[in-house]
């Protein structure tokens, strides 16, 4: 009772200190508290708590121990240690807590966002959407919780709900700068460069030294070939924070476009040494491989793109699966293809096609060069591109639904039907371009080509470019590159997965065109590099569109496009190259043994010597 009297009215001072944020003061006599009372956990826990605002992880731990000993079972403490933990860089440690005060208490909304910020990290991206969510739950107004809800959804590519979150988020603080970051992920994320562009440079009007914002802002501006103000970005806070990887990154990627490979090189390698998770190292690791490709180092160069895949297969197998989940797909789709040959004739609703409205779908695989075929065409004032946006997938998804238990899919499908899936075609084209009066819309999507006999059924006036490179270059890009991670890249983490997908897809391919009247004209990366007009001249006589001479200037054109999102957006931009050309040769040893899957297509495609 007495020790209650003399703690009393210093716990009440040691409050007020804290709420003035007076912290060492309130601290100081907080620790008067427990020398005097060493069985008060409440005032254990204060001490644990300002610990750790002041950065003194250990004596957050420490004290956070010191509370539990007294009282195990307080919910709070466990939280604080958790959070204690995390900032020592004991992940496993900190889940655990966390873990253990949410057991013991389901409804701190604090607790459920900090585990949350430790799954997303650790690259459990599904268990930190759930522990956001049910902070949210608990806390609608909870302004970081979704916030980083937000985020996360993005990086799923749940886009449209991760911009409903952030804009409940923006409503309870349109002023935060961090909120106003991952709004312009999202917007980066439906190709909303400007507006992008403009959320960044909001937040670092809010907080001009913002860091997510500085390192946001510079990459993008690389992405979308700014690169003036990308290297003045670079010039101006790298030296203020030198240890950000992204803004390593981006100083590295500027002085590859300069074809300063070891200065490049010095910079990744430099980024690699800062604390990253599985998949950003991953994708480092790979970006470094190809700079050592170019320098003629191949061993070094594939060593880093194994390790790279490792740490990518790490981080992302738990949210989109094995590459083995996509075969499933291939195989399925080929399952719709009917068992003989069809003809127009042979099915209903191909007379009432007046095909005047029908795209060119632009198909081939992933690394094939349909990304500057779509450069070069979209650089026609006749043509309209539109680059990888899940439009035939939206209509294929809508297909299977209608053709669920049918034995005959394709034939059976009736003119209303057909109608409907054209309509979510066009729809989903809706959402990403206005379409330009007077032009021929270019859909590009390279793996579509394991749905081209459900788009030859729905278009069957539709031409189809089939883009071909040599099937080893193409499987070694796949495998080197850093792509965005989903269900069909991560079929490309090793070389023998890589294979075996582009054999399957081809064979899609190979079976559609042996039973289909497919209208199409295959073109090959290795011929358009070195004889460039006359195979532009023959691909738009093909498409029917006449020779326009804006189609030589078409890397000045795609510079002025904004953000290209594959791989390949910084060479795009340059003049024809064909240092690409059979790279596989340098690793011809790494091949072997995936010869027997991709031999018939180098045969089949020309390229056998």
């Amino acid at each position: 009772m007495r020790q209650n009297v003399l703690t009393r009215s210093k716990k009440s001072k040691a409050a007020e200190l804290l709420r003035l944020n007076r912290l060492e003061e309130a601290e100081a006599l907080y620790g008067v508290v427990c020398r005097i009372d060493a069985a008060d956990s409440e005032a254990w826990l204060q001490r644990a708590g300002i610990c750790r605002r002041l950065g003194r992880f250990q004596d957050a731990e420490q004290f956070c121990r010191r509370a539990l000993t007294i009282n195990p079972h307080m919910a709070v403490a466990h939280q604080t240690l958790g959070a204690a933990l995390h900032c020592q860089g004991r992940v496993s440690d900190a889940l655990e807590a966390y873990r253990r005060a949410i057991r013991l208490q389901d409804d701190l909304a604090e607790t459920h966002y900090l585990l949350g910020n430790v799954l997303r990290e650790t690259g459990d991206s599904i268990g930190a959407i759930d522990c956001y969510r049910r902070a949210v739950e608990i806390n609608p107004d909870f302004v970081e919780a979704l916030c980083n809800l937000g985020a996360v959804l993005n990086a799923r590519e749940k886009v449209q709900e991760a911009v409903e979150v952030l804009n409940r988020a923006v409503k309870l603080r349109p002023d935060s700068p961090q909120i106003l970051c991952n709004m312009a992920l999202v917007l980066q994320g439906v190709d909303r460069h400007v507006e992008a562009l403009g959320k960044y440079r909001q937040a670092l009007r809010l907080k001009p030294d913002f860091e997510d914002a500085i390192c946001q802002l510079a990459a993008l501006l690389e992405k979308m070939n700014q690169l003036g103000e990308a290297v003045e970005m670079v010039e101006r806070y790298l030296p203020q924070f030198p240890n950000n990887h992204t803004l390593l990154m981006v100083a590295g990627k500027l002085k590859r476009r300069d074809k300063q490979i070891d200065a490049a090189l010095a910079l990744f390698e430099k980024a690699a040494l800062q604390p990253l998770g599985s998949l950003e190292r991953g994708i480092l690791q790979k970006e470094i491989g190809c700079l050592y490709d170019s320098k003629n180092e191949p061993e070094r160069a594939f060593w880093y793109w194994q390790e790279g895949n490792r740490l990518v297969a790490e981080a992302v197998a738990g949210d989109f699966g094995s590459g083995a989940h996509y075969l499933d797909r291939v195989r399925r789709m080929r399952s719709y293809l009917p068992e003989k040959c069809l003809n127009e004739v042979d099915v209903v609703g191909v007379d009432d096609d007046p095909g005047d409205d029908s795209p060119v779908f632009l198909l081939g695989f992933a690394r094939s060069g349909t990304t500057l075929l779509e450069q070069i065409l979209d650089s026609h004032p006749l043509l309209q591109t539109l680059g990888e946006k899940g439009t035939v997938d939206a209509m294929v998804k809508e297909f299977e639904a209608i053709v669920q238990g049918r034995t005959d899919p394709l034939q059976s499908l009736s003119v209303n039907e057909i109608a409907r899936l054209r309509e979510v075609y066009f729809r989903e084209v809706s959402k990403w371009v206005e379409r330009k009066a007077g032009t021929l819309l270019v859909d590009k999507m390279p793996l579509d080509t394991i749905n081209v006999h459900v788009i030859w059924r729905v278009f069957p006036k539709a031409r189809f470019l089939l883009a071909i490179r040599h099937p080893c270059d193409v499987c070694l890009s796949c495998f080197m590159q850093g792509f965005r991670a989903n269900e069909a890249m991560l079929s490309f983490l090793t070389l023998e997965n890589t294979a075996r997908t582009y054999g399957e897809v081809m064979q899609v391919w190979q079976a559609a065109l042996a039973r289909l009247p497919l209208n199409y004209h295959r073109i090959r990366y290795e011929d358009l590099v070195v004889n460039f007009e006359p195979e532009a001249r023959a691909l738009l006589d093909f498409m029917g569109v006449e020779w326009h001479d804006a189609v030589l200037n078409h890397a000045e054109h795609a510079g002025k496009r904004g953000s290209i999102k594959t791989p390949s957006y910084h060479q795009v931009t340059q003049p024809i190259y064909q240092h690409a050309k059979y790279r596989w040769k340098r690793y011809a040893p790494h091949f072997e043994p995936v010869m027997p899957t991709l031999q018939p297509f180098i045969e089949y495609f020309g390229y056998a010597e």
